[in-house]
């Protein structure tokens, strides 16, 4: 006799872990709310995004001024200003140790704290220099330390969303990098206004209390201790029962440790697509002003377009994500690269350059958006036991970008001339996207559960 349905009195079974797992795993998923929301309810998520607003704009209000500052203060040459940068070499070193040591003490707020505090008496330093050595050993030994510390943020939102995992995990960290991105695109022309009006020195000690001030947001902000042996793999939706079970009931899922090998390698590869940008930020403006003969204010246009159009495309690129996967995305950024340098070195062979000029800062903005935001989600997956190491070992190819960008520039510059040295990022980052399709068919970049191969 068929029961009816008011009468099924299944309800009185109890729930246990597997069955509670599978009973949510059939029921059709929740549509996706907005990223916005989790970061409004997390107060380590907010307070993650504020701390990064204020000290992206502290940093991007020196970056354009350090060069000035080292030849008009301490009196360098442009060649020996030059040679300051290739302090950033230091910084994966230096990254790797302060990764290691948040993983292994467990709280990634404290290192970043300690972290600040190392960046404001750097750059309270940095402004008191009377000697041309000061500069270097002050970013070697202080303000790279002060940069991989503020990686262990990454790490920390990425604790944040292991703990409580939301259906908008990408559009998560897109919103977080879109913070980093805002900072740069308001400190620049800050720096420029308050570099006229209260010289370079102040300016420095002002980008010391910014960093400072970025603890602010974060204070009171407690995370629960991660200890390396026992952080959970990064993945959006676990297979195993026994997995889904541990999740339901609270438990942590003991993670195999790994080998650093895939990170570097991934890291190497986000090296050779992103090292011209360093290229077209340093040679760029020459080629408009000196072979064009562009005014400053169209020279200003082409090159604030970009950071104009990364922010809205770091929410395209989230999304796109979680619909084709994280890997045919960054293929997609990869391609971007090649296609912008290729546009870069061409502008010469049309009646109008800047019409290709346009066309390379639109696919760069593409670029910066996908691996800004997908990079330091694929580096902590391939680490998923040392986020905090993954993280700055990751976020220290910035520096390595700069130190070979300008190495690649200043060869390119002598060999080729402008705009056609541009032809040589333009094969790295081919370079890069192989390297990409090979190192994705060996090791699985994406999260398990996902469309990402």
């Amino acid at each position: 006799m068929e029961v009816p349905e008011v009468c099924n009195l299944s309800f009185l079974i109890p729930l246990t872990p597997e069955r509670r797992s599978r009973v949510s795993h059939e029921q059709p998923p929740r549509p996706e709310a907005s990223a916005t929301r989790y970061i409004l309810r997390s107060r380590l998520l907010r307070g993650a995004f504020l701390s990064l607003v204020v000290s992206g704009i502290g940093m991007s209000i020196t970056a354009p001024q350090i060069t000035l500052f080292l030849v008009e203060e301490l009196h360098l040459t442009d060649s020996q200003a030059g040679l300051y940068f290739l302090t950033n070499l230091v910084a994966p070193i230096t990254g790797y140790i302060v990764g290691s040591l948040s993983d292994r003490m467990g709280s990634r707020l404290l290192v970043f704290r300690i972290s600040a505090v190392a960046g404001f008496v750097g750059w309270a330093l940095m402004a008191v220099a009377m000697q041309a050595w000061m500069p270097f050993a002050i970013n070697m030994l202080l303000l790279s330390a002060a940069g991989a510390g503020a990686a262990q943020l990454q790490a920390a939102v990425r604790d944040e969303l292991n703990a409580r995992p939301t259906p908008a995990d990408n559009s998560v960290i897109a919103v977080m990098r879109t913070a980093m991105a805002f900072g740069w695109v308001v400190g620049p022309v800050l720096g420029a206004v308050l570099g006229a009006a209260l010289g370079l020195r102040p300016l420095l000690l002002l980008t010391g209390l910014s960093i400072l001030l970025s603890i602010v947001p974060l204070i009171g902000v407690r995370t629960p201790p991660v200890r390396a042996e026992r952080s959970s793999p990064i993945r959006s939706a676990p297979d195993d029962p026994a997995e889904l079970g541990a999740a339901a009931t609270g438990a942590t899922i003991v993670a195999v440790r790994r080998s650093m090998a895939p990170l570097l390698l991934f890291t190497a590869i986000y090296i050779l697509i992103m090292c011209g940008e360093t290229v077209k930020l340093a040679y760029l403006p020459l080629y408009m002003d000196r072979t064009l003969g562009m005014d400053a204010g169209l020279r200003g246009a082409v090159i604030g377009l970009q950071p104009l159009v990364e922010l809205p495309l770091m929410l395209v690129a989230a999304k796109l994500a979680d619909r084709v996967g994280v890997v045919r995305v960054l293929l997609g950024g990869a391609t971007m690269a090649v296609g912008a340098h290729v546009a870069y070195a061409s502008a010469d062979a049309v009646a109008q350059p800047i019409l290709l000029l346009i066309l390379g800062q639109l696919l760069m903005a593409g670029v910066i958006a996908t691996f800004g935001v997908l990079g330091i989600t694929v580096a902590q997956r391939l680490l998923p036991e040392r986020v905090g190491t993954a993280s700055s070992v990751f976020l220290s190819s910035y520096a390595l970008n700069a130190a070979l960008g300008g190495f690649l520039g200043s060869v390119g510059a002598a060999w080729l001339g402008m705009p056609h040295l541009f032809w040589i990022p333009a094969g790295i980052a081919a370079l890069g996207a192989v390297s990409l399709v090979v190192l994705s068919a060996v090791v699985p970049l994406g999260a398990r559960g996902t469309a990402a191969s």
